[in-house]
């Protein structure tokens, strides 16, 4: 894929943010590149260095943690139209502490943090980017966590249709089970109760 037909893929999402200085935007924009991942693929693995993020064209991934004896813990799920990535250790130029893979075949823009950093420090309207892209990553951390410390299995699952549905059809359910943070006899149960 030539540059230009990457610069007019990626006009779409710089119009989304509203980014009308489309020159503050080149360099960034310059530096980005598709990938294209099969179903299981890792984007990132827990331990790895990366500063890449991902502009999510299609399909659908998984963030998870991997406890010191091997179990995985879900921590979210992105599809289209979601930007992700090891966002804190891209910004701390730390290891992933989580592992990210393709639940569906995956194309991607990808970029690099420190790309987008530099066009925020030159760029006003670069700027409101950068702090909406981290600012969403940080809500939705804040979000998932008040769920998982604050409300009951039933609330959580009561949530997931509510904000998240499609995951019931798109992702197995001991991944849901994970995510939600039960068992898969009480998410059985609750799959039961709901729909009554």
């Amino acid at each position: 894929m030539s540059a230009s037909d990457l610069q007019n893929r990626v006009r779409p999402w710089l119009e989304r943010w509203s980014i009308s200085d489309m020159p503050a935007a080149e360099h960034w924009v310059a530096n980005m590149f598709l990938r294209n991942y099969e179903t299981d693929e890792f984007l990132v693995q827990h331990g790895q260095h990366s500063d890449i993020l991902y502009l999510l064209e299609s399909g659908l991934v998984r963030l998870f943690y991997t406890t010191p004896d091997g179990k995985e813990r879900n921590k979210g799920f992105y599809r289209a139209g979601q930007v992700t990535g090891p966002v804190s250790a891209a910004m701390a130029s730390t290891a992933a502490p989580f592992s990210i893979q393709s639940l569906e075949p995956v194309e991607a823009i990808c970029f690099h943090y420190g790309d987008l950093l530099e066009a925020a420090r030159e760029n006003l309207e670069m700027a409101q980017l950068f702090r909406r892209v981290l600012a969403e990553a940080f809500i939705r951390n804040e979000q998932r966590e008040a769920l998982l410390l604050t409300c009951n299995a039933e609330q959580r699952y009561q949530w997931l249709m509510e904000h998240e549905p499609y995951l019931l059809q798109r992702v197995a359910q001991f991944h849901i089970a994970s995510y939600l943070g039960v068992d898969a006899v009480t998410l059985s149960r609750l799959k039961r109760k709901f729909r009554q």
